[in-house]
């Protein structure tokens, strides 16, 4: 590759590129959504099936259709499951979320208890269960501490939503009308740190819950359109694709032109490109496709499936990448 090959101004070449990750991205479900409990996942169907009948009625009235979620059997244990699955994000330290999802549909009996009836005395039996679950595939490293601090937090959190506030998720969570008082009122069912993971959690969260895609209950941020303005957790799978497949070549900034740089000149060394480094750039391009939930989604799966195993010939996308597979991201 020369710089040459890269036309700034050729800007519908790279529009096309995120064009194609955010098909496929329409095309997937969530990973979460495939591995649910059986029980759940006849809930999380009936949901989307009442959303679409409604929404295709023409104007939704939101109450009505929150009552009509409430008639699904088990629509509350869903959200709470849901959340529960995020707030373990925080509890293991070498996370595999997959295998997260997995471990909790296998314990989903012992969880759903504790979904029912939140009570700290459950707490040490399910994270020494969950942790032995997890162990025994093959994962190093975890300490007991960090999964029961996690579950705590979670019931800490249902506890004060059920109790303070008098409310449950299905009738909290579609008050929302922007993402950042979202993010906020969620933090409540999280362990108390402020870092990376924890906000990866919970915004994985909002994602799972604000998309007509997904699990359409946040109606609020969804009917205002407000999930546009996601903030993409921008993690090692959907920076790669977004840097090897050229889709990053729609944001037009310094730090772009920098990376195109760095990567030309590395075309026969190869180049290592920090997550860090290109965050920003991964979100700006999210924010462009028009549907960063959507983008994130595709972006994610590729670079889980095709890119990372440089399966270039069987990818979605690989009619239009611009294929820097000398690009390594860390």
């Amino acid at each position: 590759m020369s710089s040459l090959e890269i036309d700034l101004k050729n800007r519908e070449r790279y529009e096309d590129i995120v064009k194609a990750i955010s098909e496929f991205g329409r095309s997937v479900k969530e990973t979460i959504f495939e591995n649910l409990p059986d029980e759940l996942s006849i809930t999380y169907q009936r949901i989307r099936e009442i959303y679409i009948q409604e929404t295709n009625k023409g104007r939704v009235d939101q109450s009505h259709l929150i009552q009509l979620y409430a008639n699904v059997p088990k629509t509350e244990e869903l959200l709470r499951y849901l959340l529960f699955i995020t707030v373990l994000f925080t509890g293991f330290k070498n996370l595999r979320n997959e295998l997260i999802y997995r471990v909790a549909a296998r314990n989903y009996e012992r969880i759903n208890q504790l979904l029912n009836n939140p009570k700290y005395s459950m707490a040490d039996g399910i994270s020494m269960a969950l942790l032995n679950d997890y162990l025994s595939e093959g994962v190093r490293g975890e300490d007991i501490k960090e999964a029961n601090n996690a579950i705590h937090s979670f019931v800490y959190g249902l506890r004060r939503l059920t109790g303070a506030y008098g409310t449950t998720l299905l009738r909290w969570i579609p008050k929302f009308r922007d993402l950042d008082s979202f993010e906020k009122s969620l933090a409540m069912f999280y362990p108390i740190r402020a870092n990376e993971r924890r906000r990866r959690a919970i915004r994985t969260f909002i994602r799972w819950v604000s998309h007509e895609t997904n699990l359409p209950v946040a109606l609020g941020l969804l009917f205002r359109g407000a999930y546009r303005r996601y903030t993409m957790i921008a993690d090692i799978y959907s920076t790669m694709v977004t840097i090897r497949s050229g889709a990053f070549l729609i944001s037009t900034n310094d730090n772009t032109l920098r990376i195109i740089n760095k990567i030309a000149a590395g075309r026969d060394s190869g180049v290592t490109i920090k997550v860090y480094e290109v965050k920003g750039i991964v979100r700006t391009v999210g924010r462009l496709s028009n549907d960063p939930i959507i983008y994130e989604r595709g972006a994610f799966k590729i670079g889980h499936d095709y890119c990372s195993k440089l399966k270039c010939s069987e990818c979605p996308i690989n009619r239009v990448c611009m294929k820097f597979t000398w690009v390594n991201i860390k």
